[in-house]
């Protein structure tokens, strides 16, 4: 009977624990199907296309439920979610996790700096636009000097580790950029172990960038955005040719840029707008800048929505400039820059040199998730001045320049060179 009664005990004592795991394991599988049928609910319901490119919306659901059932935690229920979100193949269509921890391709903005930016010299990535000033300098980084490794992690590694997560291809090179680029911008006295190979000689180097606070702007909070650094310049170079480069769109760059194209002297010889590095943000601020150098109205492009459609429109303003105009570009010029140079392109207004850029420019919104991730929709589809759509085809320079890292080491930028002697050319 002693022996029964400390058995039972036992048995009595493991229930509280038992019952707790089935309990949670219960929590789990609601939450997990919440958030699974948030997601997929809220694309039946917002995304601009009511046809879903051909799919049947329902029946990819039930796949996806099938293979949810098998999530066992909340990592693998957003791999469900990202794999049925690109069945679409959109740039602007994607799941943000709230588990930054996790995340391993991409550190969030935390007010550090090394004042760096990247660029591709056909598979590598070089660095350019060096800060002398910065940390990244103070570590022996030079302009031209390519990236082999981040914290041990080669360039080669990160590109398959973002293969594997299922991003449409126009977009690869894009996010390789902004993955390696956001180690350079992540927490302030972080230290960053990189390899590199300068261009001036044959060897590998390691190099460790401590990231400095970032002096500049930064910009406020939007929807699911935090804030985010803020770059803008504006000089007139030795030739007398205006040249503008920002790094968002957002409206707090728009007074100095205004102020800047209206002081421009009508009979400057050009006015340089430099892409490269911005990644968009609010589209409408297209319109507000091109404003600034046309003499009509003129509409950049339209974005057909589930209902109707939206023009982005440029309306002439006072003191607009008439002269040359050349914008800048590259793998890392994305939607909202897209829509600018795309536009002012097919209407002649400007002559863009450059790199291809990736074409991810619809217009989205961002919405929360039971499980605190956030789901990133496409709104719409823009369409060019003459009916094409830019998701998938980018923009192609008027004139394709090659990155050299030689030539950057020596602080040439062959992109800014080419956009100058086509502005000195006489009409």
């Amino acid at each position: 009977m002693r022996k029964f009664i400390q058995f039972l005990s036992v048995i009595l004592a493991m229930l509280p624990l038992a019952g707790a795991t089935v309990s949670g394991a219960t929590a789990f599988e609601a939450l997990r199907g919440e958030t699974f049928e948030a997601a997929w609910d809220r694309v039946r319901e917002t995304y601009y296309d009511s046809s879903f490119g051909g799919l049947d919306w329902d029946e990819v659901g039930d796949a996806y439920r099938a293979r949810l059932a098998k999530a066992s935690d909340m990592e693998a229920v957003r791999k469900v979610i990202s794999d049925m979100l690109y069945e679409l193949g959109e740039s602007h269509l994607s799941l943000l996790s709230s588990d930054f921890d996790s995340q391993e391709l991409t550190s969030p903005w935390a007010g550090g700096w090394a004042g760096v930016d990247l660029c591709f010299d056909g598979g590598r990535i070089v660095f350019y636009r060096v800060d002398p000033g910065g940390a990244a300098y103070a570590a022996g980084i030079r302009d031209g000097d390519t990236l082999l490794s981040i914290n041990g992690k080669s360039i080669r590694q990160l590109k398959r580790s973002l293969r594997k997560t299922g991003l449409p291809g126009h977009v690869l090179k894009y996010t390789m950029l902004s993955s390696a680029l956001s180690r350079f911008r992540a927490t302030v006295g972080e230290r960053v172990e990189v390899e590199v190979r300068s261009p001036r000689s044959s060897g590998k180097y390691l190099r460790e960038v401590t990231l400095d606070r970032f002096e500049g702007r930064e910009t406020e909070p939007f929807g699911n955005i935090g804030q985010l650094p803020l770059e803008i310049e504006t000089r007139v170079l030795e030739d007398g040719i205006g040249y503008l480069r920002f790094n968002l769109w957002f409206p707090a760059v728009m007074p100095e840029i205004r102020q800047f194209v209206a002081e421009l002297p009508s009979d400057a010889p050009g006015l340089v707008i430099d892409l490269r590095g911005n990644p968009g943000g609010m589209m409408v601020m297209a319109g507000g800048l091109t404003g600034l150098i046309v003499e009509e109205q003129v509409v950049l492009g339209t974005t057909t929505l589930r209902e109707g459609h939206m023009n982005v429109v440029g309306f002439p303003q006072r003191n607009a400039y008439h002269g040359k105009v050349a914008l800048l570009v590259d793998e890392t010029s994305v939607s909202t820059s897209e829509v600018f140079a795309i536009g002012l392109q097919e209407l002649g207004r400007a002559r863009v040199f450059g790199q291809p850029t990736p074409g991810a420019a619809l217009p989205s919104v961002i919405t929360s998730l039971p499980n605190g991730d956030a789901l990133q929709i496409a709104l719409g589809d823009f369409k060019t001045p003459e009916g094409i759509s830019l998701e998938g085809r980018g923009v192609t320079p008027d004139v394709i320049v090659p990155i050299s890292p030689i030539d950057l080491s020596r602080g040439i930028d062959t992109v800014l060179v080419a956009a100058r002697n086509w502005i000195q050319q006489p009409n």
